[in-house]
């Protein structure tokens, strides 16, 4: 019975010990697979889409606090920019210019508002394989 109840005391010290031990052996492991691999200059990467960066014609418009719904919506049309979705209730709206005027155009245009806290291009996200 000594024995088992000193098995936890053992256990605690030695838990530190076998950890090091990983990690110094998986380290190791690592520096050894790292010699045999192919250097990285020589992996083929895949092209750049040519998809853009962002949607076009759509930004994310966020407002500062305390903004009305009518100054918001005075702001958008007198900019022809309609409401696509409100994202953050009275604050964040995913919008889309209504004529062709680029993004960066809008992006200037709406932040001489002092009311928009920002505005920025709808970026696409995709998942690399």
């Amino acid at each position: 019975m000594r024995s088992l109840l000193h098995l936890p005391d053992q256990a605690i010290r030695l838990g530190p010990i076998m950890l090091c031990a990983l990690v110094l052996w998986s380290s190791a492991s690592c520096e050894a697979m790292n010699r045999n691999a192919t250097p990285t200059s020589a992996v083929e990467h895949p092209e750049k889409s040519s998809v853009p960066r962002f949607i076009p014609h759509e930004l994310l418009v966020k407002f500062k606090n305390g903004i009305s719904r009518e100054r918001i919506e005075f702001i958008l049309t007198h900019n022809r920019i309609d409401i696509l979705s409100e994202i953050q209730f009275g604050r964040l709206y995913h919008v889309r210019v209504m004529d062709d005027r680029s993004v960066e155009s809008a992006i200037t245009q709406l932040t001489s508002y002092q009311e928009i806290e920002y505005a920025e291009p709808n970026h696409r996200y995709e998942i690399q394989k």
